[in-house]
């Protein structure tokens, strides 16, 4: 009789892992990415939101997102984004700081795919974000 309810808990459990094992791709994970430091190109167009505390775009042509810290206060910012047609979602990170300027986060977009995006910083000690943008891809 142990037997055989440790066969069924078995493979209860080994079902269990298999439905859970098939369900986690399809759940979304945050894609979390630190900006490099990288040299402003303006050979592509750019669509682009600015503030006194942050810059950012979106580069269609190549994926990159583009962000500039414009205030020397210690706190990272970063551009939040999501893809509406997939469910990916994501940041962008700039933890240089404003000494470095502009930094960039090389993504891969599905052509023809709209990501809203928006920028956000500290002030005050709380986080401010603008207006979202969508951008096509």
């Amino acid at each position: 009789m142990r037997k055989r309810i440790a066969a069924v808990l078995a493979s209860l459990a080994l079902s269990l892992g298999v439905v859970l094992g098939l369900a986690s791709p399809a759940a979304a994970a945050t894609e979390n990415d630190y900006a490099v430091d990288v040299d402003w190109n303006d050979d592509n167009y750019k669509s682009c939101i600015s503030t006194t505390y942050v810059e950012g775009c979106l580069q269609p042509n190549g994926d990159v997102f583009w962000v500039k810290d414009n205030v020397a206060n210690g706190h990272e910012v970063w551009i939040e984004w999501e893809d509406l047609n997939s469910g990916r979602y994501g940041y962008c990170i700039d933890n240089l700081g404003k000494a470095k300027g502009w930094t960039a986060c090389n993504k891969n977009f599905t052509e023809g795919h709209q990501i809203r995006w928006k920028l956000v910083w500290q002030l005050d000690g709380g986080w401010n974000s603008s207006y979202a943008r969508t951008t096509t891809v």
